[in-house]
């Protein structure tokens, strides 16, 4: 486990566990906003996860969406060339949401903070349990999120 307290260290960590990532990366926050998913180094490593092949998948679930498609314009060009990988949803919002946020790798890896507010959390590399458990939580919220993002005006 390693622990990190600042943006910057919650950012290296998106990284590393991205590096990592084989197959399918989940994640779930407020608005995405502290992993700064449009920075250019972080949006060129996505790609290279897209582009990768394999099966792979990113799922993307945030409480809210709108700041996500109106300020990040490099991932809604990742949404448009790789709509087949990657799938962005807003939660329902009629539902309960947990206060912590995630980032799960495979089935190994998670990046785990106890507050959506808060860049505090720790990274961990291997914990299958754990990250069974988030995975079940990942998916009955991504299964009840009612909205899905598109990367085109029309949704086409």
């Amino acid at each position: 486990m390693t622990a990190f307290e600042t943006p910057a260290g919650l950012r290296a960590a998106f990284d590393a566990l991205l590096r990592t990532t084989r197959r399918t990366l989940r994640v779930y926050d407020h608005d995405l906003a502290m992993f700064d998913v449009d920075d250019a180094t972080r949006a060129a490593a996505l790609r290279t996860f897209c582009v990768a092949g394999g099966g792979r998948r990113i799922e993307l679930l945030a409480d809210e969406v709108g700041r996500l498609v109106r300020d990040h314009p490099r991932l809604m060009l990742l949404l448009r060339d790789f709509g087949h990988v990657i799938e962005i949803r807003e939660t329902d919002p009629d539902a309960p949401r947990p206060d912590r946020a995630f980032v799960l790798a495979d089935a190994h890896g998670m990046l785990l903070r106890a507050d959506k507010r808060s860049p505090h959390g720790a990274l961990h590399t291997d914990d299958t349990a754990r990250a069974t458990e988030l995975n079940q939580v990942f998916e009955a919220l991504w299964q009840r999120a009612p909205r899905q993002v598109s990367a085109t005006t029309l949704g086409l």
